[in-house]
């Protein structure tokens, strides 16, 4: 196998060809993923030995930059239900659903999680305070992964 960043770049000049939001790359006990942000412009890749917990690397490429991490969430988090894409709005030119600080009712829509080409409303199940909106929009989410941080009212 080549050497990690090697192939990353080779796989990521692949997936800019082909204008793929994701490449993934299996040998043996090892799988290397790049996933592209296309607003961010940078590339997270993760190599997983399948005997043991995944060790995760990111790689970045000369001509990208990686977008600074977060700090975790120190209250109440809203995670998401499935794996997909995450809308802040309903359409691109729409304003987002909630915003930071904002008072949301029970049922209001919080996002969309788009999940194999069905887009699945996140609505609030209590009135609360979003504290912090976690997740970039149009950001790949996983399953349990937190959207966002709230206070109940």
């Amino acid at each position: 196998m080549q050497e990690p960043v090697e192939l990353a770049r080779e796989l990521a000049r692949i997936a800019r060809e082909n204008q793929l939001a994701e490449i993934e790359y299996r040998e043996e006990n090892t799988v290397l993923r790049l996933i592209f942000e296309p607003k961010k412009k940078f590339v997270q890749a993760a190599t997983v030995a399948a005997a043991a917990p995944p060790p995760t690397t990111t790689v970045v490429l000369e001509e990208t930059a990686v977008a600074a991490l977060p700090t975790a969430p120190a209250g109440l988090t809203i995670n998401s239900p499935l794996a997909g894409v995450f809308y802040r709005a309903p359409r691109p030119n729409s304003p987002p659903f909630v915003e930071d600080g904002q008072q949301v009712a029970t049922g209001q829509t919080l996002c969309i999680i788009e999940a194999m080409k069905l887009m699945n409303e996140i609505t609030a199940e209590a009135p609360m305070k979003v504290v912090r909106v976690l997740v970039e929009n149009g950001q790949v989410v996983e399953a349990g992964q937190a959207l966002f941080e709230y206070e109940a009212r």
